[in-house]
C-alpha cells in the first residue's frame, strides 16, 4: 500500500509538472500572439561622425565593436570615402539597435549593439503565428582608414568580408550560430593579428592568406571549422589552433613554407631565410582533444 501510495504522488506530480508546462506555452502562445498583431517592421540606418579619408590627410584609425545577436548579420566593405554605416530592418517591438561614437585624442571609438529584447520561445511563437521574422543588420566599414575591428556574435548567422579594407587587427567571437569570413583579396596592409573564437556553431574562413596577419588564433569548441589559408602571404605568421569536441579542416597553401606539422601528413620543405625572396613562413601550434584537426595542401 505505502508503494502505491507513492506512485500515486509521483503520478499527480507529473500530471502537475505538465499542466504547469501547458500554461506556460498557452500564456507565451497569446502574447506571442499580441507582439504579432504589434509588430513595427522598419529600416533603421546609423551613420557616426564621418571618417577622414586617407587622401584628404593622415587616416585617423579607430575601433569598431560589433555586438550582435538574434539575427542575420553581414559586414562588407564601403565605397572609398565613406565612413562606417550601419542599415538593419527588424521589429522594433521584439529587438533594440543602439550606438556610441566616442572620438579619442588620436582615434575613435564606435560601438553597435543589435539584441533581441523577448524571449526565444516568445520569438519562435510569433514565427509560428506568421510574424515577420525578416531581421538584419548590414555594416559597411570603409576601406580607406585603419580600423582596429572586434565581434562578438551569438545566436545567428554572420557574414563578413574584409577583402581590401584597412583592418588592422581583428578579434571575432561567436557561439550559438554560423559564422563566415572570406578576404577575397589583399588587405591595404598587412593584419597585426586575427583571432577566432567559436563555441557551439560552425564556421569558415576563407583566404586568410590575403589578410598576411603575424599571428593568426583559430580556437573551436563544440563545433566545426574549415580555415582556408590560401591567398598572397606577405610575411611570417604564427598560427596556433585549438580544437576541443568537434572537427576543423585546415588548407594550406603551396606557396609557402611551414613548419611544426610534421605528423599531419604533408610535405615540407626546410626553408631558408638568409636567402632572399625565400616563401614566408607558417609556424603552426596545434591542440586538439575530443576531435580532429586535417590538413590539405593546394
Amino acid at each position: 500500500m505505502q508503494k502505491r501510495g507513492c506512485l500515486k504522488t509521483g503520478l499527480f506530480g507529473c500530471l502537475g509538472l505538465l499542466l504547469i508546462a501547458l500554461l506556460v506555452v498557452g500564456v507565451t502562445a497569446l502574447v506571442a500572439r499580441r507582439g504579432v498583431q504589434r509588430q513595427r517592421i522598419e529600416k533603421q540606418s546609423l551613420a557616426p561622425v564621418a571618417v577622414q579619408r586617407a587622401e584628404q590627410a593622415p587616416a585617423k584609425g579607430g575601433r569598431l565593436i560589433l555586438d550582435l545577436a538574434d539575427g542575420e548579420f553581414e559586414i562588407m566593405p564601403s565605397a572609398p570615402g565613406e565612413g562606417v554605416s550601419v542599415e538593419a530592418r527588424y521589429d522594433q517591438e521584439s529587438y533594440a539597435l543602439a550606438d556610441s561614437f566616442e572620438t579619442l585624442p588620436d582615434s575613435w571609438v564606435y560601438r553597435v549593439r543589435f539584441r533581441r529584447t523577448i524571449s526565444g520561445l516568445q520569438a519562435l511563437m510569433q514565427a509560428i503565428l506568421g510574424g515577420d521574422t525578416e531581421t538584419w543588420v548590414h555594416v559597411h566599414v570603409p576601406p580607406d582608414v585603419p580600423i582596429d575591428l572586434v565581434i562578438q556574435a551569438a545566436e545567428g548567422g554572420l557574414e563578413a568580408e574584409l577583402g581590401g579594407l584597412w583592418i588592422t587587427q581583428a578579434e571575432i567571437r561567436f557561439e550559438k550560430g554560423g559564422f563566415s569570413l572570406s578576404v577575397d583579396e589583399p588587405l591595404r596592409a598587412p593584419m597585426q593579428s586575427l583571432a577566432i573564437h567559436g563555441r557551439m556553431g560552425g564556421f569558415e574562413a576563407v583566404k586568410l592568406g590575403n589578410a598576411s596577419p603575424r599571428s593568426l588564433v583559430v580556437d573551436c569548441k563544440m563545433g566545426g571549422a574549415d580555415v582556408d589559408l590560401r591567398g598572397n602571404w606577405l610575411g611570417d605568421c604564427d598560427v596556433r589552433l585549438a580544437l576541443s569536441m568537434g572537427g576543423m579542416s585546415v588548407t594550406v597553401p603551396r606557396e609557402v613554407d611551414v613548419q611544426g606539422l610534421a605528423d599531419s601528413g604533408i610535405r615540407l620543405r626546410p626553408a631558408n631565410p638568409e636567402v632572399p625572396g625565400s616563401p614566408p613562413m607558417l609556424y603552426f601550434s596545434v591542440s586538439q582533444k575530443m576531435g580532429e584537426v586535417d590538413f590539405t595542401r593546394r
